[in-house]
């Protein structure tokens, strides 16, 4: 049952990775579906790859580092979907 949950984690830290980077190479969220609530997609892409990276290093971070990591990611995600760029696009 373990191998399986570090398999998943695994998957998820490799799924957010690559999908943060992509947003913060191309300035564009991946899904259609997302794009228009995501206003600040560069913000938005470091918020999944801080995220991916806390996932990715839980089986060895402890978790008063694993718990703020993952919870600045899901922060600067929440930013991103809330709060207006300042170009005013």
């Amino acid at each position: 049952m373990l191998t399986v949950v570090k398999a998943a984690t695994i998957a998820v830290a490799l799924g957010l990775g690559t999908i943060g980077v992509w947003t913060i190479v191309t300035g564009r969220v991946v899904f259609p579906w997302l794009r228009r609530s995501v206003r600040r997609p560069v913000v938005w892409g470091v918020g999944t790859l801080l995220m991916a990276g806390a996932l990715a290093m839980a089986p060895v971070l402890p978790f008063v580092v694993f718990v703020p990591l993952l919870m600045a990611g899901v922060a600067l995600v929440g930013f991103a979907q809330v709060f207006r760029s300042s170009n005013g696009s």
